[in-house]
């Protein structure tokens, strides 16, 4: 089945299941760089595990992405400025930072992520980079980097979960469905307005 087949009317649990988690385990592999996608929880779920992968020595560069002002526990400020108070915590050194700080969403993470891995490295010699986001967020962004990064990048997911949306326990509350059918909804609606092609599940 094509996501461009689906219907609201349709998406059964085992579609949602196939659609947001099926084929999306981190294979361990080593990049160039972490791209860890901002978000309101992203330094309590993501950062640990984008700082696990950095000092595993899986890559020698961390790429924190997020312009969004919020208001976290410690204060109003950027996605990306929150996620790195959260990586030094944990020991990430200041030098393998890089902070993009102007995405809204995640189309533009992708976007703005491209000129700082340019910044950085410049872009023809990155070869591979790791993506670390939410695990029910990674198939929209896998597939959204995967379109509008170069061909030569390779793109591999590095999911984090947080509580209530990991592949065993998101149909178990309100809130976990309410937010898998949301994200199903955005990769749907992605496709049809042509973010990124389409795709089987």
């Amino acid at each position: 089945m094509w996501v461009s087949e689906l219907e609201k009317s349709n998406l059964t649990e085992d579609i949602v299941d196939r659609i947001l988690y099926k084929g999306l385990e981190d294979s361990g592999e080593s990049a160039d760089c972490i791209l860890v996608l901002g978000s309101i929880k992203a330094p309590e779920f993501r950062i640990p595990v984008a700082v696990s992968a950095y000092k595993n020595g899986r890559a020698p560069k961390i790429l924190l992405s997020g312009g969004s002002v919020r208001n976290f526990e410690d204060g109003r400020m950027g996605e990306a400025e929150r996620m790195l108070n959260a990586a030094l915590e944990l020991g990430v050194k200041r030098e393998d930072i890089i902070l993009e700080q102007e995405s809204q969403n995640t189309v533009e993470n992708m976007l703005a992520s491209l000129m700082a891995l340019h910044r950085a490295f410049w872009i023809n010699k990155v070869k591979r980079v790791l993506i670390v986001t939410t695990t029910f967020h990674m198939r929209r962004s896998i597939q959204l980097a995967r379109y509008l990064f170069p061909d030569h990048i390779e793109v591999l997911p590095c999911p984090a979960d947080d509580i209530n949306t990991r592949r065993e326990n998101w149909y178990k509350t309100e809130a976990g469905k309410e937010r898998a059918m949301g994200e199903v909804y955005k990769i749907m609606e992605s496709v049809e307005n042509g973010l990124f092609p389409d795709f089987e599940i």
